[in-house]
């Protein structure tokens, strides 16, 4: 299977303080993986660093075997990479349907193709689609959490990082927000890299899983399996 994207050695620093602490891991076409760990172990800083939002002190990010550590966001974007931030950063003062197409702007597609995206995004979120004429600070946390993903699947990306997408969210929510992506995924061949402090939905919903601490990688492997090493059980499924 192809890595669309491999991270090698990466180190990111504020400042004097490293945040990530040369870390390697790799994301397969299609494949969803996770990123677990407690609050401020360094997932966020490493899409920060993925997605060209802060400049590595060194280390190696490339996509689909190009190096492009420290490329532009806008750059990224186009050669496939989409980020759902955490906190949604939804549009509050536009609709759900202008929300849609500020997000296809940066991708260019217009008219036909542009309608047919939005459709597509409101069959994948049945929600959306009701709520398609109300402005984004109506809408519910798990909506906006719909809407945020829906702007970043518009332009089909083939690499997808979700930022805490379970953030606020009630648990049952949580489990429909994540196993759609999971659905869009399998059927569109997207990879996503998942990063998430509620470990037992994430390992639930990916096909491989790293742990990371301290900006460092303590553990990886099969999700299926990763929950079950006694340290990863003890310190982020509460047995």
């Amino acid at each position: 299977m192809t890595n669309i994207l491999e991270i090698e050695d990466l180190v990111l620093s504020y400042g004097a303080a490293a945040a990530v602490r040369g870390i390697s891991m790799h994301i397969a076409e299609g494949e969803i993986v996770t990123l677990i760990g407690a609050n401020g172990a360094g997932k966020s800083t490493t899409l920060k660093g993925i997605v060209g939002l802060e400049r590595p002190t060194s280390g190696t990010v490339r996509l689909d075997g190009v190096n492009v550590t420290g490329k532009r966001t806008d750059w990224l974007a186009r050669k496939g990479l989409a980020l759902v931030p955490e906190g949604r950063r939804v549009f509050a003062g536009l609709t759900v349907i202008e929300n849609l197409d500020v997000a296809s702007a940066a991708s260019g597609i217009r008219g036909a193709e542009l309608k047919a995206a939005i459709a597509e995004v409101l069959e994948i979120f049945p929600r959306l689609a009701e709520r398609r004429d109300s402005y984004a600070w109506m809408l519910s946390g798990g909506e906006q959490q719909m809407l945020a993903m829906g702007r970043a699947i518009i332009s089909k990306p083939r690499l997808l990082l979700l930022d805490e997408p379970s953030l606020g969210l009630s648990p049952k929510l949580a489990v429909e927000v994540v196993q759609l992506i999971g659905r869009y995924s399998r059927e569109h061949g997207l990879s996503v890299l998942l990063v998430e402090q509620n470990a037992r939905l994430a390992l639930a919903s990916s096909d491989r899983g790293y742990v990371i601490e301290t900006g460092r990688i303590v553990a990886e492997g099969a999700a299926a399996t990763l929950g079950d090493e006694p340290e990863v059980r003890k310190a982020y499924l509460g047995s």
